[in-house]
C-alpha cells in the first residue's frame, strides 16, 4: 500500500501551478511570435522576456515537487489561445497574471496553514513576481488604449532608426 506524503497537498498545488505556468509559457511565446513577425519589437521583446521568466518558474516549482518526493506532471492546464491583436492579447495577458496571482496567494495562505512554510515561501515569491509582470501588462495596454496604432507605429520607427543605424536592440 501507497503511503501518502504529508505534503501531498502542496504537491498538487505546485503541480497545478506548474501546468499555469507552462500555459503561460506558451501563451507568451505565441504572443512573442507574433508581435515580432508583425514588427512590433518591442512588445515581442517584452513578451520573451517574461515568457524565460516563467520558465524559471516551471524549473523551480519542479524541483520542490522532487524535494517533496512527488511526481511532476509537466502538463499545460490550457492551450495556448489564438490572439493576434496586441489590444486583445495584453488584456488577455492582464486577466492571466491577475487570475494567477491570486491563484498563487491562495495557495501560499493554505501551505502555510499546514506548515510547508518552503512552499509558502516559493508561491509568496512568485506571486511577487507575476506583479511585476501584470505591471508591465497593464502598462502597456493602457499605452495601447490611449495611443492606438500611434503606440505601435513609434515603436517600430525607433526600432528601425536603431537598425539603420547599426545598433543593436534590446
Amino acid at each position: 500500500m501507497e503511503q501518502t506524503s504529508k505534503y501531498q497537498r502542496s504537491i498538487d498545488r505546485l503541480n497545478d501551478a506548474l501546468g499555469k505556468e507552462i500555459s503561460s509559457t506558451l501563451q507568451y511565446i505565441y504572443f512573442h511570435t507574433i508581435f515580432e513577425d508583425a514588427g512590433y519589437e518591442h512588445l515581442a521583446r517584452l513578451m520573451r522576456r517574461i515568457s524565460i521568466a516563467e520558465m524559471e518558474h516551471i524549473e523551480h516549482i519542479a524541483e520542490r515537487i522532487l524535494f517533496l518526493n512527488g511526481k511532476v506532471d509537466m502538463n499545460p492546464s490550457e492551450r495556448a489561445r489564438q490572439i493576434d491583436e496586441p489590444v486583445e492579447a495584453l488584456y488577455f495577458a492582464v486577466k492571466l497574471e491577475q487570475s494567477t496571482i491570486d491563484h498563487y496567494n491562495e495557495y501560499s495562505r493554505l501551505c502555510a496553514a499546514e506548515d510547508d512554510s518552503v512552499t509558502h515561501k516559493i508561491f509568496q515569491d512568485m506571486a511577487a513576481e507575476e506583479e511585476e509582470h501584470l505591471d508591465i501588462f497593464r502598462t502597456e495596454w493602457q499605452n495601447l488604449l490611449d495611443y492606438g496604432s500611434h503606440y505601435l507605429a513609434l515603436q517600430s520607427i525607433a526600432n528601425s532608426k536603431h537598425k539603420s543605424k547599426g545598433e543593436k536592440s534590446e
